[in-house]
């Protein structure tokens, strides 16, 4: 009988996150997932909700007390198998030279802060566990910088890269049995691109992308479950790219 994994998944409630706790919950494990504008009438909608290995957590990631919050309810686990870091955001498109401070630091905190402090409040848990894998949701854009109007999420991710490689590093010198790997998409067909992106700049990325679409939630979600599993017991302290060419 297949031991039930202990998955936490922030932002978990839409787009790549919504996609990851399908695939955990199909194949029954104890999925937490974190949201924030999610309603109830939009949770009612969607049966996967309905699971009761689904527990959804309202947390606000860019608050370290909200996190340490959902460190506090996770303790009763008493370990967590696997973490995917998935909440971020482009927040809005700014060229660098008309971009602002607060720019700046909203989409750090989101992004990369939010990571950084959901793996460092959640280490202990993830240490307990004896196959541990923490997935950090990346992009293209931390290689590529963003496509001229988004600098500031192309460095946010860029960090979430070097955090991967360098905690990956620690971990292993350690001795400890965790891995960290970051998946870094090009275009994924989410809201997220429906609220940021105009035709004609997905046009424009997409003619340079091999597979010349935008790749499904679902595909995102299936590497992470291949990446979380034995199979790929030997791939840790990777930058993985998907459908790259920006």
């Amino acid at each position: 009988m297949k031991n039930k994994k202990i998955v936490v998944v922030t932002g978990g409630s839409r787009g790549i996150g919504l996609a990851i706790t399908k695939q955990f919950i199909k194949d029954g494990d104890k999925v937490y997932i974190t949201y924030l504008k999610s309603t109830k009438s939009y949770f009612k909608e969607h049966k996967i909700f309905k699971s009761k290995n689904l527990k959804l957590i309202k947390c606000d990631m860019r608050q370290l007390s909200q996190i340490k919050s959902l460190k506090k309810i996770l303790k009763k686990e008493g370990r967590v198998d696997v973490l995917v870091n998935n909440v971020g955001d482009v927040i809005r498109r700014s060229p660098f030279e008309k971009s602002d401070d607060k720019l700046w630091m909203d989409v750090f905190n989101l992004n990369t802060f939010s990571t950084i402090r959901t793996t460092l409040s959640l280490l202990p848990l993830i240490k307990k566990s004896s196959d541990s894998v923490i997935i950090n949701i990346s992009s293209t854009a931390g290689r590529a910088g963003g496509a001229g109007d988004s600098l500031h999420y192309g460095v946010s991710k860029s960090a979430i890269n070097v955090f991967t490689v360098g905690l990956a590093k620690e971990l292993k010198r350690d001795h400890y049995k965790t891995r960290v790997i970051a998946i870094a998409p090009s275009l994924v067909d989410t809201d997220f691109q429906k609220r940021n992106s105009t035709p004609e700049r997905l046009a424009k990325i997409l003619k340079v992308t091999p597979i010349a679409r935008m790749a499904y939630p679902s595909e995102v979600a299936d590497l992470v479950y291949l990446l979380t599993s034995k199979k790929a017991s030997y791939i840790s302290g990777e930058v993985i790219y998907l459908s790259g060419g920006r």
